[in-house]
């Protein structure tokens, strides 16, 4: 007995040097049990006096825990959640302390605003957009939610890399923004391409090393939280290369910026640890930034998209959950997908605040995607495990879900237009619409799934319905002839896309007043009425 104890004890000091990140997670000076912690690689949880420790090979450089149901994190300048810390040393080594407060609150009904490239860069009154086009829809909807909590992500990009060095305006310049102009709910972010440091030369090690200042300043790349009843898993598929081409390169930058659509090994580890302390009947809401699908634009039908078919991978790990959301922006289009094998998975492809790289608002005052929605956000509402969501735009015509437009206008502008001609010759790929039939109305159902409802009537005459891919002719006026006006070209990139949710009915007058009525996924209704003839103008909406 005597020697077995000894033995412990010269083994004690051995097991205490192991654990080389140690804390307490407490809420009111009471320790908080089973809060999952991690450094990014090992996943522990908390035991009864909320204690945690931890054996980290402090790859990352951060120690974060996953926020607990019915629990607000500290915050810091009123929106930034405090749920990681740095690390002090590299050294495995050191041992270090991280210990965190929580506040008790109630949320199992919540609402949570999500947006996505923000694409903050100091350039072309994009500060000034966001200050009074975004800033004020926070606001909007804490009123709208009338007491219950509102939080917040943005889906990445909330930076562009280019302009760090070019126009000194980097992601602490993102902190001190949203600072000053007093964002008001929780945000929790996600690391998007260009938040990648693009003065990082290509190596192996460049994708870690060039995600090393949103590690150090905004967030760990990949984490998770719990929002009430629901699961939220935030991950980086950006593997960022950089490769060298030999171009000449703008001010701080040191290659392509070029990068690979990938989830990494080390996240798969990560993310399988964290799954396994979730109840499968809990709602999973995953967020990232470059879409893990594609709808076809053709049969509308769902191809998975990330490389080396991570995409499956990912699903495969959320297979057995009953309830998936994912989330994501990059396109600065909005899509929905439902992948065939995998009926428990949605994807939402959320269109962009910048909405066109902030260019639309620039040239004509309008705030326009590429795909002709709204430059806004996805509004989710949840209740329990219930959840719905709508579109929501910075646009004044807010919560509106469809823009009806009369197509004659836009075929006589089209037909008489010199400037517009002049356009169309030069990029003879886009769409000629002066060659479109009479009386035809097109309708873009900005946020459009597989089971909404669109009818179209004349005089109250139901006309038959055509799903159709094709451009928004608002966005070409709004930004491509703009532009064109301007300068002379339309830089690629930027131009107007075809999009996969556009609607059209072949009238039979061009006098006759057209009523159109959608029904979203939950029955909701929205109508629009379109007396004609219509106008074709930057007023329209």
């Amino acid at each position: 007995m005597k020697k077995s104890f000894l033995f412990l004890l010269l083994l004690l000091p051995a097991w205490l040097a192991a654990q080389n990140i140690t804390g307490c997670i407490t809420a009111n000076g009471r320790g908080l049990k089973g809060v999952a912690v991690s450094d990014g690689d090992v996943v522990v949880v908390t035991d009864g006096d909320g204690r945690y420790e931890m054996q980290s090979q402090k790859r990352n450089g951060y120690v974060f825990y996953t926020l607990p149901r019915g629990y607000m994190p500290e915050l810091a300048d009123g929106f930034n959640p405090q749920f990681w810390q740095r690390l002090q040393s590299p050294s495995v080594g050191t041992k270090e302390v991280h210990d965190f407060r929580l506040t008790k609150c109630k949320n199992d009904n919540f609402r949570l605003i999500i947006g996505a490239d923000t694409h903050l860069a100091n350039r072309i009154q994009d500060l000034e957009q966001f200050r009074k086009g975004f800033i004020p829809c926070l606001q909007k909807e804490t009123d709208a939610a009338q007491g219950e909590p509102v939080y917040s992500m943005l889906l990445g990009d909330l930076t562009w890399d280019i302009y760090w060095t070019q126009n000194k305006f980097n992601l602490h310049d993102f902190i001190r923004t949203c600072r000053e102009m007093n964002y008001s709910v929780p945000l929790f972010p996600v690391i998007g391409n260009h938040d990648n440091d693009p003065s990082v030369p290509s190596s192996p090690e460049t994708d870690f090393l060039s995600s090393g200042p949103w590690r150090d300043i905004i967030s760990p790349n990949y984490y998770s939280y719990n929002l009430g009843r629901v699961h939220i898993v935030v991950l980086d598929d950006i593997v960022y290369k950089n490769e060298d081409t030999g171009a000449k390169y703008a001010k701080g930058v040191v290659g392509s910026r070029n990068y690979d659509g990938r989830i990494t090994d080390e996240q798969f580890d990560w993310l399988v640890q964290d799954l396994a302390l979730v109840s499968k009947k809990t709602p999973i809401i995953v967020a990232l930034h470059i879409p893990t699908m594609r709808l076809d634009p053709t049969t509308y039908a769902t191809t998975l998209k990330l490389d080396n078919q991570t995409t499956e991978r990912l699903c495969e790990a959320l297979r057995d959950f009953k309830t998936v959301h994912i989330v994501s922006g990059h396109t600065h289009y909005n899509y929905c997908t439902h992948p065939d094998a995998y009926p428990n998975i949605m994807e939402h492809n959320i269109a962009a605040v910048c909405a066109t790289w902030w260019g639309t608002g620039r040239f004509t005052g309008r705030h326009l995607c590429t795909d002709g929605t709204p430059g806004g956000y996805s509004l989710w509402t949840v209740k329990g495990r219930k959840l719905t969501w709508q579109y929501h735009s910075m646009e004044p015509n807010g919560d509106m879900q469809m823009r009806v437009t009369d197509m004659n206008a836009v075929r006589y502008f089209y037909r008489n237009s010199e400037p517009m001609k002049a356009f169309l010759k030069k990029y003879p790929a886009r769409t000629d619409f002066s060659k479109l039939p009479k009386d035809m109305i097109y309708v873009n159902v900005f946020a459009y799934d597989d089971d909404w409802k669109v009818e179209v009537f004349e005089d109250g005459q139901p006309l038959k319905v055509n799903r159709e891919t094709v451009e928004d002719p608002l966005h070409t006026l709004a930004f491509d002839y703009a532009v064109f006006m301007k300068k002379g070209s339309v830089g690629n990139g930027s131009q107007t896309r075809k999009n996969t949710h556009m609607f059209t009915a072949q009238a039979t007058s061009s006098l006759t007043p057209i009523k159109v009525r959608v029904t979203d996924s939950f029955g909701q209704v929205y109508e629009q009425e379109l007396k004609r003839p219509a106008q074709f103008d930057l007023e329209m909406w």
